[in-house]
């Protein structure tokens, strides 16, 4: 598939490629091992393409780029648009998405606590650890005396800037108590991987490492991975050991499938019972986090669909919402001082209750407000009395909505949506959005994602998502006022590119 002219989606070169040039052949290996060699012209352009994409880029970008390179315009850009989807169907160039809420703390990081076991998958532990590092986790590495010796200290203390503790009194640890210490410290606790004797002594109350003494002192999730081999594994005392963690409340991960390095080289075969790839495990403890904040008592899980949101307006006082507020928040009524003129045409996407549409119509904007939930918008219309509101139902990632507004506002609608929806979301406000138009987005600041389960952005993010058809003109540190706490914000002003 290729990208539309009128498509803002973007493409970006992926992480990891499978490409090798020599002389005036580039060579490419897709995920289902067949090879594609471009050869002359067309592994030139390949390797211009990819140098370009390094950052996300349009359709409309790329081609400007090879106008630019060839030096005049591209009548027929049909060469253009098949390498790239050549280079798409071999996952070379990837759709860009904003990247993975990191699940940041009251520091701006989540603290992970990695337990290593004596398995031999702990020899993987350095390449799971810089992963953990890149999605955004600050780590504390705790290990048995069985792990070390698949794995040097060493290592893993380059990679964290932090001692490996394997001793429930170090001389040296910095912590009076470190199981107790560390324990409290955890946002999460992550064993990984964990072997026969590390399940049996979670599942028995054994304190007796410093890994089975935080893991079981812990009171935020513990995510346990096994790693072993498959008779183990099936093993009745293991299996019991299993049901008794699943029964105790631990996040227990289902081993993957790979080869026994117990066997011979040359006898090796897929089996079950290693510890899933390392980007697996971490969006198994991603999902076990974001659950575990939705079921803390007073937490409201966020929904799903138009239904779940039906029932949330139907169910809840404006008092129990927790984003709710009867007076529109300081800085967006002071930055509608700046962009709203009477007789601006205003969409107000996800209204909720109306207090934007409200404050929009009362400054004497042409006001269109928009929900997916009827209920919303049936509160919302009794709220606002005689206003001169037009109240639409309409889903922002799937609009039918036509024309085009001079002001877009968005109190709190893009980061309940899931990264997926984000992208229709993208295209929707720029087709709406009218040249020079504005787009006031306020979203939950990075810090909040752990305790929200909302998918919060910041400014580079923001600019990943909208930036091929916006100018992100300022990035406001600001909160979001409700009936309790405020959790922090930010309050993005971006202006809609004139082509």
């Amino acid at each position: 598939m290729t990208l539309q002219p009128d498509n803002p989606q973007l493409l970006r070169r992926a992480s990891v490629v499978r490409i090798y040039d020599v002389r005036d052949t580039t060579v490419i290996v897709g995920p289902d091992g067949k090879l594609h060699e471009l050869s002359g012209a067309s592994a030139l352009l390949a390797r211009a393409l990819l140098s370009f994409t390094t950052s996300p880029r349009s359709r409309a970008e790329i081609v400007a780029h090879v106008e630019a390179l060839t030096g005049g315009p591209i009548a027929d850009t049909t060469v253009v648009d098949q390498l790239l989807a050549l280079l798409e169907s071999a996952r070379v160039l990837v759709r860009d998405r904003a990247a993975p809420s990191p699940l940041p703390a009251r520091d701006g990081r989540t603290r992970l606590v990695l337990g290593l076991s004596g398995a031999i998958a702990t020899a993987l532990a350095p390449g799971l650890v810089n992963l953990l590092l890149q999605r955004g986790f600050e780590v504390r590495v705790i290990a048995t005396e069985a792990a070390l010796r698949f794995v040097q200290v060493e290592a893993l203390e380059a990679l964290v800037h932090s001692p490996v503790l394997s001793s429930l009194w170090p001389e040296q640890s910095g912590l009076p108590v470190p199981h107790i210490n560390l324990a409290q410290w955890a946002d999460a606790v992550l064993v990984c991987p964990a072997s026969a004797t590390t399940l049996a002594r979670l599942a028995t109350g054994d304190h007796s490492t410093l890994v089975s003494a935080v893991a079981l002192a812990s009171r935020a999730p513990v995510v346990i991975v096994p790693s072993m081999n498959v008779e183990m594994f099936a093993e009745p005392a293991v299996q019991r050991n299993v049901r008794q963690l699943i029964a105790d409340g631990f996040h227990l991960v289902h081993p993957g499938s790979g080869a026994e390095l117990a066997q011979r080289p040359d006898e090796r075969r897929a089996m079950l019972g290693p510890m899933p790839p390392a980007s697996a495990v971490i969006d198994l403890l991603d999902a076990a986090l974001r659950i575990d904040r939705a079921r803390r008592p007073g937490a409201t899980a966020t929904p799903r669909d138009a239904r779940e949101w039906d029932q949330l307006f139907c169910t809840r006082a404006p008092e129990q919402l927790a984003w709710h507020v009867e007076r529109l928040d300081e800085d967006l009524a002071r930055a509608l001082d700046q962009a709203l003129r009477p007789g601006v045409r205003a969409l107000d996407v996800g209204t909720g209750l109306g207090v934007v549409a409200i404050e929009l119509a009362r400054r004497g904007g042409q006001v269109v407000a928009t929900d997916v939930s009827t209920a919303a918008l049936t509160r919302a219309r009794e709220r606002a009395g005689a206003a001169a509101i037009v109240w639409l139902r309409d889903d922002i990632t799937d609009s039918r909505l036509l024309g085009e507004f001079e002001l877009v506002v968005d109190r709190g609608c893009l980061h309940v949506l899931t990264p997926e929806q984000a992208q229709a979301y993208a295209a929707a406000v720029a087709r709406l959005t009218a040249p020079g138009g504005v787009l006031l987005l306020k979203t939950h600041d990075v810090c909040e994602a752990n305790n929200r389960g909302t998918h919060p952005y910041d400014a580079a993010a923001i600019e990943r998502l909208l930036g091929a058809a916006f100018e992100l003109e300022s990035d406001r540190p600001t909160s979001f006022p409700g009936p309790g706490e405020a959790p922090r914000a930010r309050l993005f002003t971006l202006r809609k590119i004139t082509r």
